[in-house]
């Protein structure tokens, strides 16, 4: 059973995912009030400046870098446990297996990931930093950086796993599960749609975090009340319904869509108001990266490893006053932003080599089934 496959187990009807998915934002906004707490004393109760952290950062404000990260990463725990609450109870299914396919977690693909991807990081930042030493600044502080340290090395990698196993984890078997419906390609028309509508709204009006939940919760609703997977399924006896069906019931369906989600997501990071969209070549490739490490080596560790050294890399070692992860690094970088030749080395060149290593070591076969291949119902032993 693959990866995708191990994802049949338990419940999977569309409903449960509309409402896991709906159950985890609303955890994670009521995460964030201690975030906003602390920015109300910050400031004093000034409400002026409030907005004004809120409409940027609660750095800009004067809030301490590693509180603020910590506090961020808490959204995230929480977001964690109710995503687990929900897979337990409401799908009525192990956790376990939306991390692996394995019987439990291998560590030792996480560490190695870990090792391998913050070596080559590192590497990478010192090349940069001896090519161009007027570039980066000494930012040595004892007490900001051994605390910024600590927090990176215990609670960031919350983030980055929350992160992984709702791409690849949660919503890449859920997306597997959905593509077997002949209705799969009008729903997913139906939510592009609805995502393109949601994010010219957001840049028309600036919705605050209180109305988007109201439109995600009411795009929920909507495809709850119109029970699109059945309905359409009935209407579907059509040769274009047997066409897109087809092309949709494979693998690679749910990467290509997960790492399109997580590339948008990340492109409200204020690194991409500065450089452009062309950043989005950057997250859409990482996110490749991740879900091709998970559908071919059956699991998350490889991307959980990943993941957490990329972030804790960028936390301690360089950081900018332009980037969403803003800390008491050992370096700032003062040169000026730009997307340039080492984002693409990193995503054509470094990523493959990432993938061509790791299926080495690893001792990956059937590419193509793995990555192209029809997803298939398994049989499912319930003793």
């Amino acid at each position: 059973m693959d990866f995708i496959q191990k994802g049949f187990t338990g419940k999977n009807d569309s409903w449960r995912y509309i409402l896991t998915m709906v159950l985890v934002f609303i955890g994670i906004q009521i995460a964030s009030i201690p975030l906003i707490i602390a920015a109300f004393f910050q400031v004093d109760g000034d409400l002026e400046k409030f907005q004004k952290g809120a409409e940027s950062s609660f750095m800009d404000i004067g809030m301490n870098s590693s509180l603020f990260l910590f506090l961020m990463i808490f959204t995230f725990m929480i977001g964690i446990l109710t995503l687990f609450l929900c897979v337990k109870y409401l799908h009525k299914k192990k956790f376990i297996a939306m991390i692996t396919s394995r019987e439990k977690i291998d560590w030792n693909r996480v560490l190695y990931a870990f090792a391998l991807w913050g070596s080559i990081s590192v590497v990478a930042i010192f090349v940069g930093m001896y090519l161009s030493p007027e570039d980066y600044a000494w930012n040595f502080k004892p007490v900001p950086f051994f605390t910024l340290l600590f927090v990176s090395f215990v609670f960031l990698p919350f983030q980055t796993s929350a992160e992984e196993l709702i791409f690849r984890g949660y919503l890449m078997q859920g997306l597997g599960i959905a593509s077997i419906k002949k209705s799969f390609g009008f729903v997913l028309i139906y939510l592009l749609l609805c995502i393109t509508f949601y994010i010219k709204l957001n840049q028309v009006y600036d919705l605050n975090v209180f109305i988007n939940f109201l439109i995600i919760l009411g795009f929920g609703v909507l495809l709850l009340l119109l029970n699109l997977f059945r309905i359409i399924e009935k209407l579907t006896q059509t040769s274009y319904a047997a066409l897109q069906h087809k092309l949709l019931n494979r693998s690679f369906t749910p990467l290509l869509i997960t790492s399109a989600i997580f590339g948008l997501m990340h492109g409200m990071n204020p690194e991409v108001e500065r450089l452009g969209y062309i950043l989005m070549v950057f997250y859409i490739g990482t996110g490749l990266l991740y879900g091709i490490t998970t559908l071919m080596d059956e699991g998350t560790e490889l991307a959980l490893g990943l993941h957490a050294s990329n972030n804790i890399v960028a936390a301690f070692l360089v950081t900018t006053d332009w980037m969403v992860f803003r800390t008491d690094a050992l370096y700032i970088d003062t040169s000026e932003p730009s997307a340039g030749a080492e984002m693409f080395i990193g995503v054509f060149v470094l990523y493959p080599l990432l993938l061509f290593v790791f299926s080495k070591k690893y001792g990956w076969t059937n590419w193509k089934r793995k990555l192209v291949g029809k997803v298939e119902i398994p049989v499912i032993d319930e003793q």
